[in-house]
Parts: C-alpha cells; sequence; structure tokens
C-alpha cells in the first residue's frame, strides 16, 4: 500500500475526493478475527462497520494511559492484581465501541443476550455455548441508541489459552503485515529511549514519522505502538526493552524490523539475564531477525555490540567515535550543560554539530540518529539540524533553583553504566559538587559489584555524597574505601528523607555556591520526590548560599 504523501487527490467534475488515509479499525479487527462482515441496512445504525479506532488502550479511563475515548478499542489484559475484564463496561461507557476479551464479563451476559452486543469469537469452535455466535455471516455491526437486537458495541473473543496479551501482539503483527512501513528498532542496554527520540528527530527531516511515545518498549507497549501505525507513515522508530531471556525473539516477530540499532551492552535486568554475557546473546537477537536487505546500525566503540555484526545477514553500517567507524564523531568538544559539540563524518564529508544534551555519552544516541537517516535518505542539512534541536524530554535536565544551585534531574533510571556517566556531567560543573544516589535495581547476583563500581567512580566526580536505599550502601562504602572522607558522605534509608537530612547536614554548613547537586536512581527509588523537595526547600529560602541554616530556614 503507498503511503498517503505519494496519493494524489482526484479530482472530478463534482469536486475533489481525498483518499482518507488507512488507519486500524473496526473491519480490520473483525478481519484479524477471521470474520467477514456484511453490513445490513438500519436506519438506526450509528457505528460504521469501517469506523477507525481513534484509541487503544489496555486503560478503561478517559485519564489512562494511553487513555481510553470515542471510538476506542479495550483490550482486558488480566494482570498481577486487577483483571481487565471487570472494567469492560466501563471502558464501553466511556467511548470504546469494541473489546478483546477471553470471556464474556457477567455484567455484560444480558446485553448479550438481549443483541445489544455482538460477540465475535476468534476460534469459533471453542466459543462458548451461551454466547450469541457469530460467524462468517456477521452483519450489522452498526450502533444504536439502543434497544434489542440492534448492537451497541462488538466484543472479540479469544480463546483463554491464547489470553488477550498474545492476541494483542497477534493482532499487531497482522496490522504490521498489512502495511509496507519500514520499521527501525532500537535496543541496547542503556540509551535507548534518547537514541529513539533522536533517531525520530533526524527522520522527521525527511519522513513521516511514528515514534514509540515514551518508553512504551514492552510487550504490551510495542503491539499498543504498531496499532498506532497508519498508511501516512513513511517510517517508524520503536524502541525495545527487554527484560528476561527468550523476549526479543518474540519482539522482533512482533516488530518486524528492517533496521535495527544496538546502543550499548551494558548490566541490565541481571535478576532475570543472569548476567552480561546473556545480555549480549538476547540483545543481539534483533539484528538476528533482520533481512538480508535491512540494516543493522551497530556502535563500534562497544565491542560486545560491534561483534554482532557476526550474527546479522544484514547490511552493518558502524558508528562511533573509533577509527573504523563508517560515520564517526571527531574533535569532540563538551561545553558544560550547554552539550557537546562534534564533527560529524560520512564518507569523506563533515559538518559540526551543536548537540544540545547535557552529557558526552548521548554523542552515541546522535551518532545512532545520523546514521539511520544516512540509510533513510535523509540530507545532510536535515540531519544536522534535527541534532541541534532540543529534545522534548531530555534524560538529564539542569535546573536552576537558584542563582547558586543547579540540579541535574537523572531521575529516569539507573544502571552503572549511566550513574559514570552522569557523575561525568557532574565533574565537568563548578563549584561544590554533590551526588544523591539511589539504588539500581534489578541487578541480580551483579547488585553488591555494581554498586560497587559506582562508589569507586566516585573519586575525582563528586565533592560530597548522600546515599539513600539498602543497596546504595555499597556505593557510600567504596566511596569511603577510595578516599572520600566520611564527614563528606550522607546515608539515609529513603528517598524522602533525602532533603530534610541535607538542610541539617553539618557538612554543608558555612559552603558558599555555586552548588551542583546530581540526583539520580532507579525509578522505583522515586528520586523526582528528592528534586520536588530539592525545589522547594534549598529553592525557596535564599537567592544566595551561605550556609545551610539560612538555605533551612
Amino acid at each position: 500500500m503507498k503511503p498517503a504523501d505519494d496519493v494524489n487527490d482526484l479530482a472530478s467534475d463534482v469536486g475533489v475526493l481525498t483518499v482518507r488515509p488507512r488507519m486500524f479499525g473496526l473491519d480490520d479487527l473483525v478481519s484479524w478475527a477471521g470474520n467477514t462482515v456484511e453490513a445490513l441496512r438500519s436506519d438506526s445504525s450509528m457505528l460504521r462497520v469501517d469506523a477507525q479506532f481513534q484509541s487503544v488502550s489496555m486503560s478503561s479511563r478517559t485519564d489512562g494511559h494511553p487513555p481510553m475515548g470515542p471510538n476506542g478499542l479495550f483490550i482486558a489484559i488480566r494482570g498481577s492484581q486487577r483483571d481487565g475484564h471487570d472494567f469492560v463496561a466501563d471502558a464501553f461507557a466511556n467511548g470504546a465501541i469494541a473489546a478483546l476479551v477471553n470471556h464474556i464479563p457477567a455484567n455484560l451476559e444480558k446485553h448479550v443476550s438481549d443483541g445489544r452486543i455482538v460477540v465475535i469469537s476468534a476460534n469459533p469452535d471453542r466459543l462458548d455455548h451461551k454466547v450469541r455466535r457469530v460467524g462468517s455471516e456477521v452483519a450489522n455491526l452498526s450502533i444504536s441508541q439502543g434497544g434489542p437486537d440492534l448492537p451497541e458495541h462488538v466484543l472479540i473473543l479469544v480463546d483463554r489459552e491464547t489470553g488477550t496479551m498474545t492476541a494483542l501482539q497477534d493482532l499487531a503483527i497482522w496490522w504490521r503485515q498489512s502495511l509496507s512501513t519500514p520499521i527501525v528498532a532500537i535496543a541496547g542496554s542503556v540509551g535507548k529511549t534518547t537514541t529513539k527520540d533522536l533517531v525520530a528527530a533526524v527522520l522527521g527531516s525527511q519522513h513521516h514519522v511514528l515514534g514509540t511515545a515514551g518508553n512504551f518498549n514492552n510487550e504490551l507497549g510495542l503491539p499498543f505502538t504498531l496499532l498506532r501505525l497508519t498508511s501516512e507513515h513513511t517510517i517508524a522508530a520503536l524502541e525495545i526493552g527487554i527484560s528476561a531471556i527468550g523476549e526479543m525473539v518474540r519482539f522482533a516477530e512482533i516488530a518486524g524490523p528492517t533496521m535495527a540499532v544496538i546502543t550499548r551492552i551494558d548490566a541490565e535486568h541481571l535478576h532475570q539475564l543472569n548476567d552480561i554475557d546473556t545480555v549480549e546473546l538476547e540483545e543481539g537477537r534483533l539484528v538476528e531477525a533482520l533481512p538480508a536487505d535491512g540494516h543493522a546500525f551497530l556502535n563500534a566503540d562497544d565491542p560486545r555490540v560491534a561483534r554482532m555484526a557476526s550474527r546479522t545477514v544484514a547490511n552493518v553500517v558502524t558508528f562511533g567515535e573509533a577509527g573504523d567507524a563508517m560515520v564517526r564523531a571527531t574533535d569532540v568538544e563538551v561545553v558544560g550543560l550547554e552539550g557537546t559539540h562534534f564533527t560529524l563524518v560520512y564518507e569523506g564529508h563533515h559538518r559540526r554539530v551543536r548537540l544540545p544534551l547535557i552529557g558526552r555519552h548521548f554523542l552515541t544516541g546522535a551518532l545512532a540518529a545520523a546514521s539511520v537517516g544516512f540509510v533513510a535518505g535523509c540530507s545532510w542539512e536535515g540531519i544536522v539540524k534535527s541534532l541541534e534541536q532540543p529534545l522534548e524530554s531530555p534524560r538529564i535536565r539542569a535546573i536552576a533553583i537558584s542563582p547558586q544551585i543547579m540540579v541535574l534531574d537523572d531521575t529516569y533510571n539507573a544502571s552503572p553504566a549511566s550513574c559514570i556517566a552522569a557523575l561525568d556531567v557532574l565533574a565537568a560543573q563548578p563549584g561544590l559538587r554533590i551526588a544523591v544516589l539511589g539504588d539500581m535495581f534489578e541487578l541480580g547476583d551483579f547488585e553488591a559489584e555494581a554498586h560497587r563500581i559506582v562508589g569507586e567512580a566516585l573519586k575525582g566526580r563528586a565533592d560530597l555524597l548522600v546515599a539513600t536505599g539498602s543497596a546504595a550502601t555499597g556505593i557510600s562504602r567504596e566511596a569511603a574505601r577510595n578516599g572520600m572522607d566520611q564527614g563528606a558522605i550522607l546515608h539515609v534509608a529513603a528517598s524522602q528523607d533525602v532533603v530534610p537530612a541535607m538542610t541539617s547536614w553539618n557538612c554543608l554548613a558555612g559552603r558558599s555556591g555555586p552548588w551542583t547537586v546530581l540526583v539520580k536512581g532507579s525509578r522505583g527509588m522515586r528520586m523526582e520526590r528528592v528534586v520536588a523537595m530539592l525545589q522547594q526547600a534549598f529553592g525557596a529560602a535564599s537567592n544566595s548560599i551561605s550556609s545551610a541554616s539560612s538555605i533551612a530556614g
């Protein structure tokens, strides 16, 4: 199917007919379920068979993520605490016209029996006997204001063994295969979300891009993203995150990538992935899934990523600062909180780029994005201009909470590699450098060593340390072992205790500004609370810093 940009308006004597872009809709859902739809003519009909879904969500709420709304499709997912089937009626009340279920909710059985709800079985042989059966003769999926035998909603019934999560994934595969959109998948242990955002920005200079919203990168987020794909999109940039062995094989099947980026291999989710060798093995399964005419974009500066070239039949494009990288950065200059400047080199040409992201480590994502852009036909001008635009949600935010206090908010998540990268940013700042570090989660047997590595890295990068959480005692212990004075180390049990402890910390008494405070930890530590409390306690009390007591007062 041609993208909408290639479709011309059709002129006629009666005006201009514009071809509507193809979006995932009710007729597609029914077709996926193996049924055909024959529209019965009814003057009472309000819902058209060809209605396009304006939202696809596992939330029945209008303020959910994604929100439910008019012409919505609700996916009833059974979680550890709640079963989505209990909220199908709420979803219908909030605008959903269809739901994917593995059984008929008890509170909807009456509506099924009186014809208000049509049930279409994706596996007719397993259809419950008391459900009104609708097969290939399905007709009249039109909605009315109510009344017997005038259906208001549609349930797509899958069998319990398959489950709605697997059905959702299969549905996304089916929909993606119905379009011919090139897919760029971005994976790796660190830097995925920023790299995805940069890739989407660069591609946007030339293409109509579908990008992963936030970090919707897992078994649910990936299919939800793909169901947003339309015929107008000329390319998609999808983030893929794994946390267990075998996931990448399934995720690659869902995404069907024609291009793949691997950012870096490091310790991640070791409670299930066991060790870094397994991380490398599993992440690399993405490039194994690429077709022969596809492209694998590999970080030449990471040996574990670079050697994935032997695991793919696709064309390999390397990026990095290494001399043999095909897309390369030279003359790198870190300019503090303004970002990083570098010369982008490709096929004998070069341009100076001013990347407005705080931290040298974001250079990897910029080079990956440029590499994808070159292959996807983006111009030099478009690539450079896109890289020089600020991202909407940068991973490290510099917040001036007073004329003398700068907070580096890097609370998105944490791993040993990302902590050290953030500490490198802190090290370059003037004045007093304070690291507020929380526990790093999901590291399995590597947990103690990971926190020890971060504690060791503090030397020369931070003047004071505030550690919070049980595992972060390893950071404190190693920092002291490497020469940080015990008086410069503060440990508190929970993140909400950090700022109260800092305001009465003798170590800060009489210390004049400027101060730079780095705040980082795993998402589960809720380190964003520390940033908010710093703004309230330190920023509002005084425009200058003379002592801890004046800040607290």
